[in-house]
């Protein structure tokens, strides 16, 4: 039996307008409907967000499946005390993570409810707080802990959504973190541990999904997605792959190796600004190879756009011109 294609998804909220700019926000969620996409990555905001108000929602996600990712609650919870995380050694850390990632839950049973049927297509969570060997940073995180988290929300109810471990750059010596949670080979040990072995029959219920980006800044390497997209799919926990780009050099999007979803490279005019990027065509086609044939849940892009105030045209023409790339890449076009 062939394997299903994997849905093509668009990390929207990180392209989308500011979010006080209510009709441009309308506009850009509107203008996406003209595009190829299956799902979206929809974030966990921090309270108070107009995007957690189910209004918002019925709104702007119209009726495409989705990808919700925890890791903008995870970032802003972690700024405001570090023993926040599933992953975290402080129980009342690790119980107010999972608190917080039972209102994608509640979301994900509510839109299945309005649906007729399953709306979110995966829950991506992050191994934080860093582990404890990095505990000169206050930090305490522990593999034990991020299991149990783990273990705890396979038995929820989550409407047919996929648990994702959203792999993140980890801390590398002497190497300021972008994110700096755990390593890759701890976050697949916890997904076969917890989420079952493939060699025992059946699909794993704990999945990982790369970050084409944050793993490049993590290696400081285009080398390093391909290991990491490799090491999973080998493990055959390989559920999700988003192209985010990175660059080695100072440009639009800050200084190198920032981690601000720099939009590929590529020959349309929309991605002249993304020139420095370190994702391209080949790379795209060089990850997807490395996957092999995992069964993946979603292949997608996460990009943004320069400048800030880029208006709504500018966005859809980057989105437009990423997936363009994205498909040339999935089904190469014949030569003449």
């Amino acid at each position: 039996m062939p394997t299903p294609r994997p849905a093509r998804a668009l990390g929207a909220y990180a392209l989308a307008p500011a979010i006080d700019d209510a009709s441009a926000v309308s506009a850009f969620y509107d203008g996406l409907r003209d595009l190829e996409i299956d799902a979206i990555e929809h974030p966990l905001m921090a309270a108070g967000h107009p995007s957690l108000e189910p209004a918002w929602q019925r709104r702007h996600l119209h009726d495409w499946s989705l990808i919700v990712t925890a890791i903008p609650r995870t970032m802003v919870r972690l700024g405001e005390g570090p023993g926040y995380g599933l992953a975290s050694s402080d129980e009342d850390g690790r119980l107010a993570a999972l608190r917080d990632l039972a209102e994608v839950r509640d979301l994900a049973l509510r839109l299945a409810d309005e649906a007729g049927r399953p709306r979110v297509l995966a829950v991506e969570v992050h191994s934080a707080p860093a582990p404890t060997h990095a505990s000169a940073r206050g930090v305490v995180g522990s593999v034990g802990a991020f299991a149990r988290s783990l273990a705890e929300i396979a038995t929820w109810d989550l409407a047919g959504a996929e648990i994702v471990i959203e792999h993140n750059d980890a801390l590398v010596a002497e190497q300021e973190p972008a994110k700096g949670f755990f390593e890759l080979a701890d976050e697949i040990a916890v997904a076969r541990a917890v989420g079952g072995h493939p060699a025992a029959g059946g699909r794993p219920t704990i999945g990982l999904s790369v970050n084409w980006g944050r793993s490049a800044i993590e290696g400081r390497s285009t080398s390093t997605p391909l290991a990491h997209t490799r090491a999973a799919a080998d493990a055959g926990v390989l559920r999700g792959i988003i192209f985010s780009g990175a660059t080695d050099q100072e440009s639009a999007w800050g200084a190198p190796w920032d981690d601000e979803h720099i939009a590929p490279r590529g020959d349309d005019p929309a991605l002249a600004t993304s020139s420095a990027s370190l994702l391209g065509l080949p790379e795209m086609r060089a990850t997807l190879a490395a996957a092999g044939d995992a069964a993946l849940t979603f292949v997608g892009a996460k990009v943004t756009t320069q400048p800030p105030a880029a208006d709504v045209a500018t966005r859809l023409a980057v989105a437009s011109a990423t997936l363009a790339l994205l498909e040339e890449a999935t089904h190469p076009r014949p030569h003449p």
